[in-house]
């Protein structure tokens, strides 16, 4: 069921504009790093100091978290279908049949753990629920994408997802627990949502 379902996403979905597409969502440097940099500044804007102590937690969480992601990876050292299914699969920046990187660090998906953790962790302080929906709509399209580009397979990518929401939820909780600038803002999203239902 795994290899089928990663098979049917890799080929039965190709396309040239989702080839780029993912190939983009899937790169730290293009987009990773820079959507970190927006949210920076979103949260500088919106909420001035406790907006970059926000931003500099998350960022803390994230750094964990990946490091721990790596840790999982060579506990259960997993390959990567891009390594064991190289001659079946669609590969973007290698040639057809070439296995791709590392062979045995497929579990978990570190792109889908550090996606999720940013979206739960973010939802669980902020209480927005537009913001939510965002960012757990990018950290599920960050996921799509290494399914797509062929680099883990749709269980590892699973793996990292609840992991990362799980990781997310409990610093999320311990930072509302012990730093009054998190409670604050999470005080602001409640008010402000039961002013959105009143009005």
């Amino acid at each position: 069921m795994d290899e089928a379902l990663l098979l049917w996403i890799n080929q039965g979905w190709a396309n040239h504009g989702l080839d780029i597409f993912f190939s983009v969502l899937s790169s730290r440097r293009g987009f990773a790093l820079p959507l970190a940099a927006v949210l920076l500044l979103v949260f500088l804007w919106r909420w001035r100091k406790a907006g970059v102590q926000l931003w500099l937690v998350m960022m803390v969480v994230v750094g964990i978290g990946d490091y721990l992601g790596n840790n999982l990876k060579h506990i259960f050292a997993q390959h990567r279908p891009c390594y064991t299914l190289a001659a079946q699969v669609r590969q973007l920046h290698y040639p057809p049949g070439q296995p791709c990187g590392a062979s045995l660090t497929g579990m978990p998906s570190n792109h889908a753990l550090n996606g999720f953790v940013v979206a739960a962790f973010l939802a669980f302080v902020l209480r927005r629920g537009a913001w939510s929906a965002v960012l757990f709509t990018v950290a599920a399209s960050v996921a799509l994408s290494r399914v797509y580009l062929a680099k883990h397979y749709p269980s590892q990518i699973a793996a990292g997802a609840l992991f990362g929401t799980l990781w997310g939820l409990f610093t999320a909780w311990l930072g509302l627990k012990y730093l009054p600038f998190m409670q604050r803002l999470r005080g602001q999203g409640a008010a402000e949502n039961t002013q959105h239902d009143q009005d």
